[in-house]
């Protein structure tokens, strides 16, 4: 399990679906984390759930 008050903006995380997503915010509850899906660009609130691992490098 990640542990969420440790990530920073700039880092990349990829989800349960494959999906690897850009931290545009950490919200510091340690549950919540705002991600810009790098093909559509959009930014959603993601919970801890749907997130597998932390990604080195950008995302693709």
């Amino acid at each position: 399990m990640l542990n969420l008050m440790n990530i920073q903006v700039g880092q990349s995380v990829r989800l349960k679906n494959g999906t690897v997503a850009e931290v545009t915010e950490n919200i510091g509850d340690g549950i919540w984390l705002q991600l810009r899906d790098p093909e559509s660009g959009d930014e959603e609130l993601v919970h801890c759930e749907e997130m597998l691992e932390l990604v080195d490098g950008a995302a693709t």
